[in-house]
């Protein structure tokens, strides 16, 4: 796996940023009763992992214009994981996007505590770089052991519309290749990220969903598209959006369903007549809309205990 944890590091200020900003399965009020206007969704989320195995949750996201709300409860399916455990283990996350606090709040329920990030910190790039000092592996890989090539993305709208539940969607293929070769040791690692996204226009609490959006791209100073349904390709695509600007226009809409693969490819001695090929499955995640609640979402849902503690990561 080692192979695959270079082909991020020619990508580590974006896919840093979206990891705070985009924990999707991490991401609540503190003390707050959402106000009215909340727009509150519940997916149902399964991923089979490398290694870990299989996962279900339940994923609930609460949205209005200055805050995102998320909360998952995770099941631990997979038969490695409860030979670890001696049973399927559950793990909650809940975590709180507070735009006009400038924070970022994500609440650790086995510790208790809630853990504070400053908005100002996660958009610096000088203490972004601090965070991630270069392991050896990384320096390594600057010295010029590595090349990197540049990321190839393709988007595509197919035509005409499916019904995802009860929602008229379009449906989007987008497909990413990321290769890095190995120059000492004549070889090349490939990983191939493909997402299919069914989105709607007609999904009630679709307003409030992109008035977020938009207010945390101009809060991060990230492109919204960074922010959005395809957060997880992007991350690795460094620079300006332009190139694929107008295919991203495309990705407009609540995504009521997607579908994520990522498979990798190692191939060793390439261009020799012992050259081989190893390939494998990384990664595959669904998300699927299941309901819809406007305007009276479960704020208990996401309270947390006022005797939790509070601890703030980085100080501005």
């Amino acid at each position: 796996m080692k192979c695959f944890r270079r082909l991020t590091a020619a990508s580590e200020y974006f896919g840093t940023i979206c990891f705070f900003l985009l924990l999707i399965g991490a991401i609540c009020l503190l003390y707050v009763v959402p106000c009215q206007g909340d727009a509150l969704f519940i997916h149902d989320y399964k991923i089979n992992e490398y290694l870990i195995g299989e996962k279900d949750a339940d994923l609930a996201a609460s949205y209005t214009g200055q805050t995102m709300l998320i909360d998952k409860n995770t099941r631990y399916t997979g038969s490695w994981m409860k030979r670890i455990f001696g049973r399927v283990e559950e793990n909650r996350e809940t975590t709180h996007f507070l735009l006009d606090k400038d924070q970022i709040r994500q609440i650790n329920w086995y510790k208790q505590t809630v853990f504070v990030f400053p908005f100002e910190k996660l958009t610096d790039i000088t203490w972004i770089k601090q965070q991630n000092k270069a392991d050896k592996e990384t320096k390594e890989f600057l010295k010029g052991r590595y090349s990197v090539s540049t990321p190839k993305l393709t988007i595509n709208q197919l035509p005409g519309k499916v019904k995802v539940n009860k929602y008229r969607c379009r449906h989007v293929e987008a497909d990413l290749r990321l290769e890095t070769r190995d120059l000492k040791k004549n070889a090349v690692s490939i990983t191939l990220l493909k997402q299919d996204l069914w989105l709607s226009d007609d999904v009630p609490g679709l307003d409030e969903y992109n008035d977020f959006h938009k207010n945390l791209a101009k809060k991060t100073g990230l492109d919204a598209e960074r922010l959005g349904s395809l957060s997880f390709l992007l991350r690795y695509w460094e620079g300006s959006l332009d190139p694929i600007r107008e295919s991203l226009s495309a990705v407009k809409g609540y995504p009521v369903k997607s579908l994520l693969t990522v498979k990798g490819k190692y191939i060793k001695d390439v261009g020799t007549d012992s050259s081989k090929t190893h390939s494998f499955q990384i990664k595959e995640e669904s998300v699927e809309l299941r309901e819809v609640h406007l305007n009276n979402p479960d704020g208990d849902r996401f309270k947390v205990p006022a005797d939790f503690k509070v601890t703030t990561v980085a100080n501005p």
